[in-house]
């Protein structure tokens, strides 16, 4: 678990990172993980293609209290940092 940022209420938001999912041969991997902040939560799926990292992220009340964009290029540098 890895703290990233702290919300509009002053709790800490967290990234969990915890799988790698192989989609089949000669396709791009897949990487899920949780986004949170103890009270919300949201599922995380990361797609890896050909250098980039598309972050996808379900929908949770949690970006009333915190941006989703800067939460993504977060999350983009955490576990591209991870994965090499």
């Amino acid at each position: 678990m890895i703290y990233l940022t702290t919300d509009a209420l002053e709790q800490g938001v967290y990234f969990d990172f915890r799988s790698h999912q192989p989609l089949g041969r000669g396709t791009a991997p897949s990487y899920v993980g949780l986004l949170g902040n103890g009270v919300h939560e949201v599922p995380v799926q990361l797609k890896r293609y050909r250098g980039s990292l598309e972050v996808i992220f379900g929908n949770s009340e949690l970006f009333r209290f915190v941006d989703e964009e800067m939460l993504r290029g977060m999350v983009q540098e955490v576990v591209t940092a991870t994965i090499h």
